[in-house]
């Protein structure tokens, strides 16, 4: 069933969530957080300016089991990533057990919440949505992952989706669309804002429909450098493997091609790559009690 949106809390809590991407009502301390929040995100604006470059985000999301040779991928080349994984589902056929978890973020990468059991947001009651968003993250935090970015499940949400997301102590949740696509979104802007234009929803770079190889994945890249450089370029990779049918898998092949390209165009100070969390910044919160 969908749910109506309610309000959740006053006008002026909901304003700072929406600007600011955090609302922790039981720290005790919003008005601290939003200020160094808000100190983040110029410091990552300042930097953006000073580099001219397009930001490459590479997130992750479902925790499958193969995102650990990815990971190692990304780390062989210094690169970091995000990986968003469902709490219910660690340790179960597919999935990342919590010690390759660990090893993930051992080698740099950021770790997210994406729900414990995956389900499509917008259709639940609220009660569903808090627990799925806010259980997730007490789970993974419990777990000792500092985790700071959120990834709706299949980019549903509604409005109280998002706010329940700020809420829960997230400073970005993450859509997979938003951005330009040369097929069916040529308005849409070619990168997203630093920082983001809405934190509560990150725009992405959209691959359905797409061949999914690395000539594809780089001119996403490519066309950020010649539109001008600054703002991110968010991608968004489900399972590593070769499976033609499987419209999200990505081969070994041409994630492995792609990733060396970003790794070099890196190197030649052409790109910037940084893990998600880190555009924004801020401090891990706790999930609020009331929560």
């Amino acid at each position: 069933m969908r749910l109506t949106v309610k309000r959740l809390v006053p006008l002026c809590l909901v304003a700072a969530a929406s600007v600011a991407g955090l609302q922790n009502p039981a720290a005790g301390t919003a008005g601290e957080s939003v200020s160094a929040h808000a100190a983040s995100a110029q410091t990552a604006q300042r930097e953006a300016r000073a580099a001219r470059v397009p930001t490459v985000i590479l997130t992750f999301d479902d925790g499958t089991a193969d995102h650990l040779a990815a990971a190692r991928t990304l780390r062989k080349r210094g690169l970091k990533g995000t990986f968003y994984v469902n709490s219910g589902r660690l340790g179960t056929s597919g999935h990342l057990s919590v010690a390759a978890l660990r090893a993930i973020a051992r080698e740099g990468h950021e770790i997210g919440g994406h729900t414990l059991t995956h389900p499509y947001l917008s259709e639940e009651f609220e009660a569903v949505q808090q627990r799925e968003i806010c259980d997730d993250r007490r789970a993974l935090l419990k777990l000792g992952f500092a985790v700071r970015s959120f990834a709706y499940p299949f980019g549903d949400y509604s409005d109280a989706t998002k706010l329940l997301a700020m809420r829960c102590g997230y400073t970005t949740a993450r859509g997979i669309n938003g951005l330009h696509r040369p097929d069916s979104c040529r308005s849409c802007p070619v990168t997203e804002k630093i920082p983001p234009a809405d934190l509560a929803d990150v725009r992405a770079t959209s691959q359905t429909g797409l061949p999914r190889t690395a000539r594809t994945l780089r001119e996403f890249v490519t066309r950020a450098q010649r539109q001008g450089g600054r703002g991110l370029v968010v991608f968004v990779f489900h399972e590593i493997k070769d499976n033609p049918r499987d419209r999200y898998a990505t081969s070994p092949k041409e994630f492995n091609a792609f990733i060396d390209w970003v790794a070099k165009e890196r190197k030649a100070k052409k790109i910037d790559v940084k893990r998600l969390g880190d555009i924004v910044g801020g401090r891990v919160w706790p999930v609020p009690e009331d929560m």
